[in-house]
């Protein structure tokens, strides 16, 4: 299942980050989702809380902000859409195209409960 190797890549980098960001545990995760990644955004949302059990980010809310592809069609310089299935430019009906967007996925922001800072250091003294 494509979802679940997506999933289990995003799951790394939010356990990464959470660690960098000094979060103990992680209760949301925003993704940008471009079309032509051939995801069902359900079956994506399920697949992250699989692989999370057991971590930092197990019952983490996965928000998906789906992107539509673009393209420039090297034949006519026609910019468009194409979907998964399409490449073709609708007005010259080639199939000459660059994909500029669209197959990719970011991670725009997580959210959770933070470590405590450490104040067992600090000491004060008085004369």
């Amino acid at each position: 299942m494509h979802e679940m190797s997506l999933a289990i890549s995003l799951l790394d980098r939010v356990l990464a980050e959470a660690g960098t960001g000094g979060l103990l545990s992680v209760s949301q995760v925003t993704v940008e989702l471009g079309a032509l990644q051939a995801v069902e955004p359900d079956l994506l949302a399920e697949a992250f809380r699989a692989a999370a059990l057991n971590s930092a980010a197990e019952g983490a809310r996965l928000d998906l902000e789906l992107r539509p592809a673009e393209a420039a069609c090297l034949s006519c310089g026609e910019m468009f859409q194409p979907s998964f299935q399409d490449y073709v430019c609708p007005r010259c009906g080639q199939a000459n195209v660059k994909i500029l967007r669209g197959k990719e996925m970011f991670l725009l922001s997580l959210s959770g409960e933070a470590k405590e800072p450490d104040h067992g250091s600090c000491r004060s003294s008085a004369a």
